[in-house]
């Protein structure tokens, strides 16, 4: 029987955990797209971000997340793509937070970036089975 250390199950509760949220975060967003976009664009209009922009990157937001989950949970050699495309997403959404100034939002999506660095930073160290 294997024995796996704290730091497996550790790496393991992190990768089905983030994968399986942002996974979910694309699949139940594309299913109505022009509704979620509708519902989130509004929300910019006070910022400098032009209208276009906001809503492209709304219509690509859930394939992104869905990518970045699937990769996560793949795994593999396409488990670190997954954690950095998922930082990479959530940085995006601080940008856009912060220009509304909606702080507690803000707060929330540091603890994502924290989660992410954890893991990606979890790749490193040495796998071992004991």
């Amino acid at each position: 029987m294997l024995n796996f250390s704290a730091s497996q199950l550790a790496q393991l509760v992190i990768r089905l955990g983030m994968g399986i949220n942002m996974l979910m975060h694309g699949l139940t967003r594309i299913p109505n797209l022009s509704g979620f976009v509708s519902k989130m664009a509004p929300g910019f209009s006070e910022t400098v971000l032009p209208e276009p922009v906001t809503v492209a990157f709304l219509y690509v937001l859930p394939f992104a997340e869905l990518a970045s989950g699937a990769l996560i949970l793949i795994g593999g050699r396409l488990l670190k793509w997954g954690y950095a495309l998922g930082g990479l997403i959530i940085v995006s959404l601080l940008f856009g937070t912060t220009l509304k100034q909606d702080w507690q939002t803000a707060g929330t999506q540091v603890i994502y970036i924290i989660a992410f660095y954890l893991a990606l930073r979890g790749l490193d160290e040495p796998r071992r089975v004991s």
